[in-house]
């Protein structure tokens, strides 16, 4: 543990060394094998008391979602982005904490004395702002066309399985790697000298660390055909899988709900929350605006590595453009 008074940013890397090598040793917490064990632990008490009708391995595993090619185009996105994860694992935690202490230190905070700890509401503190920051984060990027085009690859996802959950272009996994954790870092900082005037290194670093391990193990169920729903009065605090499920649905009702990345209550604020019903069909991909399928984008690899490219130099060509416009209106 490193000592607040006297840490240095040797010993805080230190410390966070430690995802890396848990990302690395095993293709990365969601997929470690303590978490896959009780992922499996849970689907299975839950085939118990649901009763599906069929056996346990055809209901957990359907051939209609890993056989399917949605499935392999995730499974090679997921390869691809572990790799470029392993060279940007640690940055969520680390420039989030160096950020927030660099703030911290340039607001002039000192770290805290003893007595004056509150580590149970300082971590509270931490983890709203990081949540928060990736609930904004995540809106913009079905506001902003030129971030949808990026992250449309993910919602393209026609069958959903917990590989869904690296279904991501890489440069959308580069920007969350780097940049998010920067704006996070910059509001911890400011939030902690509003709320407490002081820093302590060693918990910013560790909540973080909580976070980006958290952030990967509970994406198994969300990103699965297993509908896993919260009684409703959970679902206004915590996003359960169903939710997010509903996130990826096609139908029009769900549109722009459920941006919560662990909590609700930001939904629940910004007015984009939706509670999840029983026996509710949601269909996966992309759709128009009256709910009907749109033709898959990324029919594979190539596609979907190359198509947002191109969609995103076409939205920004046709802004040089209308910029060019607005330039010679004004002369």
């Amino acid at each position: 543990m490193l000592d607040p008074e006297n840490a240095t940013w040797g010993q805080v890397w230190e410390q966070l060394t430690l995802l890396f090598w848990v990302y690395a040793d095993n293709l990365g917490p969601a997929f470690s094998p303590p978490n896959v064990l009780a992922t499996l632990m849970l689907c299975f008490v839950l085939w118990l008391i649901w009763q599906p009708g069929v056996g346990f391995i055809a209901w957990a595993f359907p051939a209609r979602v890993y056989r399917n090619r949605s499935f392999w185009l995730d499974a090679k996105l997921f390869l691809l982005n572990w790799f470029i994860g392993m060279f940007i694992s640690l940055s969520y935690a680390a420039i989030a904490t160096a950020t927030a202490v660099g703030v911290g230190s340039a607001l002039g905070l000192a770290p805290p004395l003893p007595e004056e700890r509150s580590p149970v509401l300082s971590a509270l503190v931490i983890f709203l702002v990081a949540d928060l920051v990736l609930y904004i984060y995540h809106r913009f990027n079905h506001d902003k066309p030129l971030l949808w085009v990026f992250h449309a690859l993910h919602h393209s996802a026609e069958e959903m399985s917990p590989m869904t959950a690296f279904r991501h272009h890489p440069f959308y996994s580069m920007a969350i790697g780097l940049i998010s954790p920067i704006v996070i870092g910059i509001v911890q900082g400011i939030a902690l000298a509003l709320f407490f005037g002081n820093f302590d290194v060693a918990l910013l670093a560790g909540t973080n660390l909580f976070l980006a391990v958290l952030n990967l193990a509970t994406n198994n169920l969300k990103h699965s055909h297993i509908r896993l729903r919260y009684p409703p009065w959970l679902e206004h605090v915590l996003i359960s899988p169903a939710q997010h499920q509903v996130h990826h649905s096609i139908d029009p009702r769900h549109f722009n709900r459920n941006y919560g990345d662990t909590l609700a209550v930001w939904d629940w604020m910004f007015g984009t929350l939706y509670i999840t019903r029983p026996g509710e069909e949601i269909r996966f991909g992309l759709g128009d605006a009256a709910g009907l399928p749109l033709p898959q984008r990324h029919p594979d690899l190539g596609a979907a590595l190359i198509e947002p490219v191109g969609r995103a130099s076409g939205l920004l060509s046709r802004k040089v453009r209308n910029d060019k416009k607005d330039v010679q209106r004004l002369e």
